[in-house]
């Protein structure tokens, strides 16, 4: 049996006689052609693949200064971090939380930060981009973010490109800014001060070609060298670019009120991932009893 009703009410139909099955209408069915002209049978490049060819094209331009991340090295009496070495395989373990971390939050721009100078920032964001590198699955991009007292281009012995304030302040494009050590590190190295950082670094052309620099690689991990949290006024202005900060204590001067005010400063405005204790006195015991 026909439930007139329904058909009624749902596709307009009609019946002429009580009892009679309903008949559709006699009106033209509106359409448009879904298709028209000829069907292209070529396969068309997708967005997402595009966008994957320019990244690789970007990374194979920038200038190779070293071949292999191996390679990198610290200088004067900075440990080496090095594959195999105790810094090394310290720098693996926290690669190993990190990725973890980020992997589960979705975070991607991470800040290397301390209470105040002489805490080894540096070393800590160096070691540790080189350590993401090493896997060879994801692409790693290391800032120079201390606009004002620059460092890590002597720390690692390398060359800038030249000032970070020409790609502040869009005299040249963002990937003339970067050079690559091996297949997947990318480094943005800074020749010289960047005058009233904080103020910079607040203006919206230098927070879009930092973001600018940062998207033509396209990296999975983004280590930001930042300057002190307490002393420098540039790191606040650069928290709201970050997705989380990696706090390093120096063992021997960092006192607990200084990370107990560091993570005040951060308190609501990026989480803090932890906190990485270096140029500690302490010593593994197991450390000890594998050598003996």
């Amino acid at each position: 049996m026909v439930n007139t009703r329904i058909l009624e009410q749902r596709l307009g139909w009609r019946s002429t006689e009580e009892g009679a099955e309903p008949t559709p209408p006699t009106r033209a069915i509106g359409h448009a052609p879904m298709l028209q002209g000829r069907i292209n049978s070529a396969r068309r490049t997708s967005p997402s693949a595009q966008r994957r060819a320019e990244v690789e094209d970007t990374w194979a331009s920038l200038p190779l200064i070293l071949d292999s991340v191996d390679h990198l090295t610290t200088k004067g009496k900075t440990p080496s971090f090095a594959r195999g070495t105790a810094s090394g395989t310290a720098m693996d373990q926290l690669r190993t939380q990190l990725m973890r971390v980020i992997a589960d939050k979705g975070w991607k721009r991470i800040g290397i930060s301390s209470p105040s100078r002489g805490a080894g920032r540096s070393f800590v964001a160096a070691g540790l981009a080189a350590s993401i590198a090493r896997l060879e699955t994801a692409r790693v991009l290391l800032i120079d973010a201390d606009l004002e007292e620059p460092g890590l281009h002597d720390l690692l012995g390398l060359r800038p490109t030249g000032p970070l304030e020409s790609l502040l302040s869009g005299s040249i494009e963002p990937e003339d800014q970067l050079q690559r050590i091996g297949s997947s590190l990318a480094v943005a190295l800074n020749s010289a001060a960047v005058p009233q950082g904080s103020e910079r670094m607040m203006a919206p052309e230098a927070i879009l070609a930092l973001r600018a620099m940062i998207d033509c690689v396209a990296p999975d991990v983004v280590i930001h060298d930042l300057p002190p949290l307490l002393s420098d006024p540039v790191t606040p202005a650069l928290l709201p670019q970050l997705d989380a900060v990696l706090l390093v204590a120096d063992g021997l001067r960092t006192t607990p009120a200084d990370i107990l005010e560091s993570e005040r400063l951060l308190e609501g405005l990026v989480p803090l991932l932890g906190v990485v204790l270096n140029k500690s006195e302490d010593r593994d015991p197991r450390a000890a009893r594998r050598r003996s």
